[in-house]
């Protein structure tokens, strides 16, 4: 069955809330590059906003929004399709210090959304972002701020926020929310967060309590999940000793049910996932069978596990697919090499089979109206960041609506492979290499790229800082370490106490891989990371300095000891010390710190910490003077936080982050693509900003 493809370009654009026509904008960048050429792109093309985001269909599959920057505003857009044509109507213009984020449709003619904003935090000068709910008429008529104080309306002057729980579809005016019981953070931090209930009325802003969180052996709960009906059912939260604790009733049931603290709920092994249809049907993830996360029914009356729904071989299922229309479960999800689907449903494996033919590409379904015949479908995979198409399923159209990115062509970015290699101590690593585009079979400079989270992963997708990279003639290699999440609990604790030590040798394993195979060049491997990569890449020199050339650490921990007494963690024996240390004694620590270790590292490093980085800035200010009095050779740059209004600006510090990186590999580890950028003037010199010692 055949697919008809359009390809369709915005025309109209409004003028602040009114229907006046503005102007014709369009998203896609057609130009068609030499693929025998490798175009070299600035940073800027790399860490620009996306030129469109957030595409949401309304329940009846008829209208759209979402969002896109235009100069020193953030719009809010609304159109409606009519036949195979899409027509945008409305225009809502928001600040860069005020704008709206997840958009949603409570009902066909009425959005509700999270406005960030820029707030003055009381009795001091500084500025922090904050978040409070807002409704506006899909024509740009009667907005209200969703005060969850109860009083609501068309004016602002405090921080609120609330969490979205259920969009009635029985009562379309009104939410179920989430609101915090305490009056502020610093009451949260200290105390415990508590979330009540409420129905909030959309239109009016009227709130009322729906459900007060129940008082059960001290245990305070914070995230809800309603039914289909709107009934809450299952909450979580935690005691006080900070151990996960759920809660849960059948549908009509007043009492709830405490789920044994029992080896089924036991942290990280369970976790939930929605009700369905039947009044009992609850569906969850759970390890306890095999130590793979599998979906199953869960049975409320006796909490236990129900029916499997699916299980894969080797690696954790992540989600579900569910299908409303229909009343259960159409497919699974799961990551084995990159984002994979099992069909469970006939009908919905033969519709994404079509869309796979026709976009012969990667996709997901983003979006899509109450019937599941219209949907918007966001194409990407590693080479693409993403472009959005309206799915008409009942007439088998396809039409492009615009893209993420149009600044970067997709056949002139690098392909991602998912490969495999093995430890010195027999464990099977899965890692992602990826190798410019025109690379042949030579050994090539590479960068060693561990993700930021231990209990991370990485896997074949888009990622801008890979693909910028390999821009520049880098090969780049991205270790699922032991202790990465996605392939089973037994591999996840393998992690646990191992920092500096069989985490680190993980690394040095995959480096003498890709050599052995021929990818890397010998005394061409750097390695760079953030958080606990950053600290990686610096134990990468002190131990296998023979394998890593060089070392770029982003807001790092430099001295363990260090860290875990920031954490109140220095006690021997409590869980974030054995989830670091293991059973190393205080002492030992000396042996997993870089700031320790300062004599055996070798080749050049570049530091990049923000001063009000999570991790200590004395700690690296103190690691810098070690360095310098040992004669090392590095470079230091140092981030003063954002003062007064001007916040932190994630593409902004990406690019100043870039820059530096390049300049700093020009000097340390080029490549003939890093020199051909710095001749077209698409690189950049190193900033006078940093402190360097040779």
């Amino acid at each position: 069955m055949l697919i008809r493809k359009s390809v369709y370009r915005y025309a109209k654009l409004l003028v602040a809330w009114s229907l006046v026509t503005s102007s014709t904008n369009t998203f896609a960048d057609d130009t068609v590059t030499d693929p025998d050429q490798q175009v070299i792109y600035s940073v800027d093309d790399f860490v620009g906003e996306w030129t469109v985001s957030g595409m949401r269909l309304s329940p009846n599959g008829k209208n759209l929004a979402f969002t896109m920057p235009h100069k020193d505003q953030i719009l809010l857009l609304v159109g409606t399709f009519e036949g195979v044509d899409l027509t945008t109507h409305t225009n809502i213009p928001f600040t860069r210090d005020a704008y709206p984020v997840n958009v949603q449709w409570a009902t066909d003619d009425r959005l509700v959304f999270t406005l960030r904003q820029k707030t003055k935090i009381n009795r001091t000068k500084y500025y922090t972002w904050s978040e409070i709910l807002m409704s506006i008429n899909s024509d740009g008529t009667d907005p209200q701020f969703l005060r969850t104080d109860g009083k609501s309306g068309k004016t602002l002057s405090h921080i609120d926020n609330a969490d979205i729980i259920s969009l009635l579809r029985d009562d379309p005016d009104t939410i179920l929310v989430g609101k915090s019981r305490r009056k502020n953070w610093l009451q949260e931090y200290y105390q415990g967060a508590i979330d009540d209930v409420y129905k909030l009325n959309i239109k009016t802003g009227e709130m009322s309590l729906y459900l007060k969180g129940p008082k059960i052996n001290r245990f305070k709960f914070n995230d809800w999940y309603a039914d289909h009906k709107g009934h809450i059912r299952f909450g979580y939260g935690y005691d006080h000793k900070g151990n996960s604790v759920m809660i849960i009733r059948g549908r009509g049931d007043e009492d709830w049910t405490v789920l044994s603290d029992n080896e089924l709920f036991e942290e990280g092994k369970f976790a939930p996932l929605r009700f369905g249809a039947g009044d009992n049907e609850f569906y969850v993830l759970s390890s306890l069978a095999t130590g793979r996360m599998a979906v199953y029914q869960f049975d409320i009356a006796t909490g236990t596990l129900g029916d499997l729904v699916f299980e894969h071989d080797e690696v954790d299922v992540t989600g579900i697919v569910y299908s409303v229309e229909k009343g259960k479960v159409v497919a699974a999800n799961y990551n084995d090499g990159g984002p994979k689907i099992h069909y469970l449903d006939d009908d919905y494996g033969a519709l994404r089979n079509r869309l796979g033919k026709a976009l012969k590409t990667g996709f997901s379904i983003w979006s899509k109206g109450d019937d599941d015949n219209s949907m918007i479908v966001l194409k990407g995979d590693e080479r693409d960041a993403g472009s959005y198409y309206f799915y008409d399923a009942e007439n088998l159209h396809l039409h492009y609506l615009g893209s993420r990115i149009t600044s970067l062509h997709p056949e002139q970015m690098a392909q991602m492979e998912s490969v495999s290699y093995e430890t010195r101590d027999g464990l099977t690593i899965d890692a992602v290499l990826t190798k410019p585009r025109l690379s042949n079979d030579e050994a090539l400079p590479f960068i060693v790229m561990p993700h930021t989270n231990p209990g991370g992963r990485d896997s074949v997708g888009w990622d801008r800082t890979v693909q910028f990279l390999a821009n520049r003639g880098y090969g780049v290699f991205q270790p699922n370490y032991r202790g990465s999440s996605g392939f089973g609990q037994r591999f996840r604790l393998l992690g646990d106490g191992e920092w500096g030590r069989d985490m680190q040798n993980d690394l040095a394993d995959g480096a003498e891989w890709l050599i052995d195979e021929g990818h890397a060049a010998e005394g061409k491997i750097c390695i760079m990371g953030r958080g606990y990569a950053g600290y990686a890449a610096l134990m990468a020199l002190a131990k296998d300095g023979d394998l890593f050339s060089c070392a770029i650490a982003r807001d790092a921990p430099v001295d363990i000891r260090d860290m875990l007494k920031d954490r109140n963690a220095l006690k021997e024996g409590t869980a974030t010390y054995q989830q670091i240390a293991g059973n190393l004694k205080r002492k030992e620590l000396a042996t997993i710190s870089p700031a320790k270790l300062v004599p055996d590292i070798d080749g050049p490093v570049l530091l990049y910490h923000w001063e009000d980085s999570r991790y200590n800035v004395k700690h690296m200010r103190k690691f810098v003077k070690a360095l310098t009095k040992a004669k090392k050779q590095f470079d230091y740059v140092e981030i003063e936080p954002s003062k007064g209004k001007d916040l932190y600006d994630r593409n902004k510090d990406q690019k100043q982050f870039l820059e530096l990186v390049e300049a700093w590999l020009m000097k340390v580890n080029p490549t003939s693509l890093l020199v051909a950028a710095s001749e077209q003037g698409k690189a950049s010199p190193m900033p006078d900003t940093t402190e360097s010692s040779r």
